[in-house]
């Protein structure tokens, strides 16, 4: 169960579903034999009789009062919420000469690993000690966890972690097919290995990514932001994935919308629900892609409404290079970054006005070509502010 953001909610998730599956892929069953085929001819043999369930799949009605409750002990289907706002964000949007506003999609996915989720289990009853070779990206975090759970010393666990064939997040996180290979071979006290094919991580590995945002961005005369409005809705699955928590994606959103750009005015909120869907979690930079589509999505709709160039307007608006420390209007405290040089030596290095009058030459005649430009900010040292928050026993 994970509980260390304040206000998360989560219900219990077991090993192997206990009377009720909450997604297609999630196990009601573990079968062990002495080889694959064996193994795979004992899940053929399997005979689940299931009661079909009213399903919570759109995110938009998880609160509606009609929608059916995944967990009815927790008294509805929100995981989180989190409201932050700075400044006087309905003044700075009644005063400014430009408002734009969008909603912004972004589809859920997954990594595709070289090689998949793979754990080879042993445990030596003579000497009460678990060996655990495991293609993951945090074998101490895994130490503590088998420790705690199969309640054994944290010395009498050993995890070993060799080269890991990709994971992007992937692999960071605690999955229920692996818990139960280990708590198997400690009850058999034989060696077992479990190693998710193709089809299987497509239905288990975590998701990512299921977000709609709502934003509005306001500037005024002169082009400079005022504020930012955002309202971000996210599913994450039927739980929040132990330890490093679903709520985190949304969380990061809150914090790194506006990135780079200096405005005191800020109003950013999460609310993360439940649904019958695959879990999702921590994958590859979490949260950055998202507010930084937001962000620079607005920035660049807001320099053509205003007929600004989108070098312009982000010159205009980058937190000046001798500014810092510099605290965001979402709180983030910036050391030492320098937004204006690397602009300047960008636009240098890729000729943007030649390029600009390349684009409009082609465009002449009929050939359409566009200039992508995204500043961004990567939180390169998040410590125990980000991973390791309310205990969860995270390495920084």
């Amino acid at each position: 169960m994970v509980a260390h953001l304040k206000g998360l909610k989560s219900a219990s998730q077991h090993a192997v579903a206990v009377e009720r599956a909450t997604w297609a892929g999630e196990a009601v069953a573990a079968v062990v034999a002495d080889s694959r085929a064996a193994a795979e001819d004992g899940v053929a043999a399997l005979v689940v009789d299931f009661e079909e369930l009213p399903v919570v799949a759109d995110m938009e009605t998880a609160l509606d009062p009609g929608t059916p409750l995944i967990h009815p002990e927790l008294g509805d289907n929100l995981t989180f919420q989190r409201l932050h706002e700075a400044g006087n964000v309905d003044k700075a949007f009644a005063s400014a000469a430009t408002v734009v506003e969008a909603t912004f999609h972004t589809a859920r996915h997954t990594g595709v690993c070289l090689e998949p989720r793979s754990i080879l289990a042993s445990y030596n009853r003579a000497e009460k000690q678990l060996t655990v070779h495991h293609s993951i990206q945090a074998p101490h975090m895994m130490q503590t966890i088998f420790a705690r759970h199969l309640d054994l010393p944290e010395g009498a666990v050993r995890v070993i972690c060799g080269d890991v064939g990709g994971s992007y997040g992937i692999k960071v996180h605690v999955y229920p097919d692996e818990m139960a290979t280990v708590a198997i071979a400690r009850i058999f006290g034989r060696p077992v290995k479990f190693i998710a094919d193709r089809l299987e991580s497509f239905s288990t590995d975590i998701h990512a990514r299921d977000h709609r945002i709502k934003g509005r961005i306001a500037l005024d005369a002169d082009g400079r932001i005022l504020g930012l409005d955002i309202d971000d809705l996210t599913g994450i699955g039927p739980y929040s994935v132990y330890p490093r928590s679903s709520a985190i994606e949304g969380n990061q959103v809150v914090n790194l919308c506006g990135g780079p750009y200096d405005f005191q005015n800020c109003r950013a909120k999460t609310t993360v629900v439940l649904q019958n869907k695959a879990p999702t979690c921590q994958y590859r930079a979490v949260g950055h892609p998202i507010a930084c589509a937001v962000t620079e999505g607005l920035v660049d709709m807001a320099a053509q409404a205003m007929g600004l160039d989108p070098i312009e307007i982000r010159r205009r608006n980058l937190v000046p290079d001798d500014a810092y420390p510099y605290t965001s209007a979402a709180n983030m405290r910036f050391e030492g970054l320098s937004h204006h040089a690397s602009l300047k030596k960008l636009v240098a290095m890729m000729d943007y006005d030649n390029l600009r009058k390349e684009v409009a030459d082609l465009r002449a005649t009929g050939v359409y070509r566009g200039i992508g430009i995204a500043s961004f900010i990567e939180l390169t040292n998040p410590s125990p502010f980000m991973y390791g928050m309310g205990g969860a026993r995270i390495s920084a």
